[in-house]
C-alpha cells in the first residue's frame, strides 16, 4: 500500500458553529488559536457559557446565541481589534504544522521502505535488475552533495511505475515517492536527494505494476565516485 499523509482541520470561516468547536474541542486548532492571547479570556469566557446554555428555547432556536450574544459580541470586537496578532498566529503556526507533516511524511515513507525490503529479503517480492530500456539515469554532484534519479515512468511492455525510492549503503532512506509525487511531464519521474560525507553509494528501487496486476520490483546501485575521478 503506497503512503498517504491527510490532515484534519476546521475552517476559521465556521469558528462560530459551537457544535464543531465543542464536538473537537481535545483536538481543536480553533480553541487553540482563540483560547491564546489577548482575546483568550473573553473566548473561553463565551465557551464556557454556551456549555451552560446547550438547550434550544420555546421557539426552538439554540439559546447558547441569545444568552451568549453579550460574550459572542465583545469575542467578535476583540478580533477585530487584533487581528495582526492572529494573522502572525497562522503564519508561524502555518509554518509549523508544515514541518510537522513533513517529518510525519518522512516517517511514513520510512516505514513503507523498511516493509518493502524486509518483503524483498522474504522473497515475497521478487528483486530483479532494471531492463534496459527502463533503467534509470543517476546523477551525483560532489561539490553540491545531491543527487538525482530520472525514472522512466513505464516500459515497453506495459508496466508502469508506482513507487520509486532510494536507500544508501547503510540502507536508510535518502527519498521515496509515488508517480505522482515524482511526475515531471516530458522528463519522466525524479527523485532529488542529499549526500552525506562518507556515503559509498545509492541504490535506486522502483515498483512497477505489470499489465496482469503484478508487480516487480527493481533496482540499480551506483557507487559514489571518488573525488578528483
Amino acid at each position: 500500500m503506497i503512503p498517504s499523509i491527510t490532515s484534519r482541520g476546521i475552517s476559521e470561516s465556521s469558528w462560530m458553529n459551537i457544535d464543531e468547536v465543542k464536538r473537537d474541542r481535545d483536538d481543536c486548532q480553533l480553541c487553540k488559536k482563540f483560547g491564546s492571547g489577548p482575546c483568550g479570556d473573553v473566548f473561553r469566557r463565551w465557551l464556557d457559557c454556551t456549555d451552560e446554555n446547550p438547550e434550544n428555547d420555546a421557539d426552538g432556536e439554540p439559546m447558547h446565541i441569545s444568552q451568549c450574544l453579550d460574550f459572542a459580541t465583545k469575542l467578535s470586537e476583540c478580533l477585530d481589534d487584533h487581528q495582526e496578532y492572529y494573522i502572525r498566529y497562522d503564519e508561524e503556526n502555518k509554518h509549523q504544522s508544515s514541518q510537522d507533516e513533513n517529518d510525519q511524511l518522512k516517517e511514513t515513507w520510512s516505514e513503507f521502505v523498511t516493509e518493502t525490503e524486509e518483503q524483498i529479503n522474504a522473497n515475497v517480492y521478487k528483486l530483479k535488475d532494471f531492463p534496459a530500456d527502463i533503467a534509470p539515469s543517476i546523477q551525483m554532484r560532489l561539490e553540491s552533495n545531491n543527487g538525482a534519479a530520472y525514472f522512466k515512468p513505464k516500459n515497453l511492455g506495459g508496466s508502469v511505475i508506482i513507487v520509486g525510492y532510494i536507500i544508501d549503503d547503510k540502507g536508510s532512506v535518502l527519498a521515496a515517492g509515488s508517480k505522482e509525487d515524482m511526475d515531471m511531464g516530458e522528463y519522466g519521474c525524479i527523485l532529488q536527494f542529499d549526500m552525506w560525507e562518507g556515503m559509498k553509494s545509492a541504490t535506486c528501487r522502483a515498483i512497477y505494476e505489470e499489465s496482469d496486476d503484478s508487480v516487480t520490483v527493481f533496482s540499480k546501485t551506483l557507487f559514489v565516485p571518488v573525488a578528483g575521478d
